[in-house]
């Protein structure tokens, strides 16, 4: 794919056009957004777009004024498809000249209109470039240099936080979410034996021997891997559950034990027309209470959290708390470095 047709590239506008001041003057006017140097977009079509599409966008932007861009970490992680927290800061670019490595910061604008002396940009996160000194092999997908997708995925386990690293390994291996580029604990395993140090390729085994292939989705994750911080036992995965009209549910954890059953709920699961199944979102919020109180009928007890309790230890452990669930020594938590924990 030829991503330069995603922006009115200046040198390729010119060549096609002949008009050589077309495009600042539509800037000046507040029609376009300078993502890089040279590189427009539609503002209307730019504010439009969610985080994590801009997110993308820049990438492909950064490739369309630099054809030969070679992006490495977290944005490689994101081009392949692989499911991490948050949006990361910079797009990042392996570099092998020390001298140019480092931090630069977004040069993403609009004019700034001389009627409300706002640009509307103003609330909109721009991202800067990290050139990292890494000299490492890539591949081409879709018009992009990046590295490959076991590399990429060590990489980023190995400098990340241990939930955040949860996130995206439980997604790296899994079939059923990733189908076309699932890789297993083995094949990651071996990409690791590249990394620099003993500490980071650690650091990448205590991810992977927690990961579970039948994490649901991101949020699952990231519940699953603050719990094990936490203290709190491990759940069962994807459990079925019937009644005497048939089955009931299948859950994100359980606790057989304590008899609780945990659900991470996701804008997306009512939001989404995918997961709507043809329900209104009406629908579907009365469906899933119908299908939890059919569960509580059966003797059990249902905790639900969201995004933004799963990524507050401190509330994550109180809901928790309050469910019944208690916190047990973890031992296995010494492995894992205070400052990569959360």
């Amino acid at each position: 794919m030829d991503y330069q047709n995603e922006f009115i590239v200046a040198a390729r506008h010119e060549l096609e056009t002949g008009a050589s001041r077309q495009l600042s003057r539509r800037y000046k006017k507040g029609e376009l957004v300078r993502v890089r140097q040279g590189v427009y977009v539609d503002k209307q079509h730019w504010l439009g777009l969610k985080p994590w599409d801009r997110y993308a966008a820049t990438a492909r932007a950064v490739a369309a004024e630099n054809p030969s861009a070679e992006f490495c970490f977290e944005t490689a992680a994101l081009l392949w498809g692989l499911q991490m927290v948050g949006v990361p800061s910079h797009i990042h670019l392996a570099n092998a000249s020390r001298g140019h490595a480092g931090a630069r910061k977004p040069s993403t604008s609009a004019a700034t209109l001389d009627s409300s002396g706002t640009s509307g940009l103003e609330r909109i996160r721009g991202y800067g470039i990290y050139r990292h000194y890494y000299s490492t092999d890539t591949v081409y997908l879709r018009g992009l240099r990046l590295t490959g997708p076991a590399r990429t995925a060590v990489d980023v386990l190995a400098r990340g936080s241990f939930t955040k690293g949860v996130t995206l390994a439980d997604h790296a291996i899994s079939a059923a979410r990733f189908p076309s580029l699932f890789m297993s604990k083995a094949a990651l395993s071996a990409a690791a034996e590249g990394l620099a140090s003993e500490a980071k390729r650690q650091r990448v085994e205590h991810i992977l021997s927690f990961a579970d292939e039948n994490s649901g989705s991101a949020g699952e994750s990231l519940s699953r891997a603050q719990m094990h911080l936490l203290g709190f036992p491990a759940p069962e995965l994807q459990c079925e559950f019937r009644d005497a009209m048939g089955f009931v549910a299948r859950t994100d954890f359980f606790w057989r034990d304590q008899r609780v059953i945990g659900e991470f709920d996701g804008d997306a699961k009512y939001l989404r027309d995918e997961y709507l199944g043809g329900q209104s979102t009406r629908e579907a919020v009365l469906a899933e209470k119908k299908r939890e109180d059919r569960l509580r009928a059966l003797g059990f007890k249902v905790v639900r959290w969201d995004w933004a309790t799963a990524n507050n230890p401190a509330l994550f452990r109180a809901k928790l708390l309050a469910a019944g669930l208690t916190p047990q020594r973890n031992t296995l938590l010494r492995t894992i470095h205070p400052r990569t924990r959360g």
